[in-house]
């Protein structure tokens, strides 16, 4: 009866490892393999326009896989200010016309509704987001959210290439090509 017991807990403790080494290797496998992280897109852009810095090869049907991040980041920015432009006039906007409202950067609006909750943001607050802080806070916001914060900490120069992907998207609507160019500031 004893044997049966030590060999009911050996293979008790055996299962349980093998079980945990499983969990391990799913977690090492999916780490840093988002739909953002892998589309270069950690914004999680859609839509049919045709961006600077699109890939040729998409591999996803809704959102768009861009050949470096900044360019997802550019794209992102853009619909951000063209977002705001177009509801206020002005390129400022608050979390509510973002996330909640038709055409909402979120489609599901209840997780980004507790996400931004939990981290100090409320419906009314505005960014102004031709302050690149501004801007920069907003894009921060939606790349954690999009991600996972496990891959969004996971990145590297993530603050780098956030930079240039705003700077990039400053440069467009700064520029003659932007047609609403009368309303940024």
């Amino acid at each position: 009866m004893k044997w049966i017991v030590v060999i009911l807990l050996m293979g008790f403790i055996m299962a349980n490892d093998k079980i945990n080494n499983q969990t391990d290797l799913i977690l090492e496998t999916n780490q840093n393999s988002t739909l953002p992280v892998r589309t270069n897109n950690w914004m999680s852009v859609q839509g049919k326009d045709k961006w600077v810095g699109l890939s040729n090869n998409q591999i996803h049907k809704r959102q768009l896989n861009f050949i470096q991040p900044e360019y997802g980041i550019r794209a992102g920015a853009i619909s951000l200010i063209t977002k705001a432009v177009n509801k206020n006039k002005k390129p400022e906007i608050n979390i509510s016309q973002i996330f909640f409202e038709d055409s909402a950067w979120a489609e599901d609006k209840e997780s980004y509704k507790l996400n931004a909750i939990s981290k100090g943001f409320s419906d009314s607050d505005t960014f102004d987001l031709m302050d690149r802080d501004s801007l920069k806070s907003i894009v921060k916001f939606i790349t954690n959210h999009e991600m996972g914060t496990v891959d969004y900490n996971n990145l590297k120069d993530k603050d780098k290439i956030i930079d240039r992907g705003i700077d990039m998207a400053y440069d467009y609507v700064l520029s003659d090509d932007y047609s609403l160019k009368e309303f940024i500031k």
